[in-house]
């Protein structure tokens, strides 16, 4: 039996609980989840993000 590196082994058992966690959503729910987890993780850590407007040279004029 081959022994393989310790964080290697946590990384790899990580990618399965995530893959076991999503791999039944529709992409509509995926993205829900994903927008959900984040918005947790700034709120839970204080930040809070605000829209920068784009700069006029940056903008398409048709």
């Amino acid at each position: 039996m081959q022994k393989y590196d310790k964080s290697l082994t946590e990384v790899w058992e990580w990618k399965m609980r995530v893959y076991q966690d999503v791999k039944d959503l529709t992409p509509k729910e995926y993205i829900e989840k994903i927008r959900n987890d984040a918005d947790k993780i700034l709120s839970e850590s204080g930040v809070k993000l605000t829209l920068v407007p784009p700069k006029k040279e940056h903008q398409r004029i048709a």
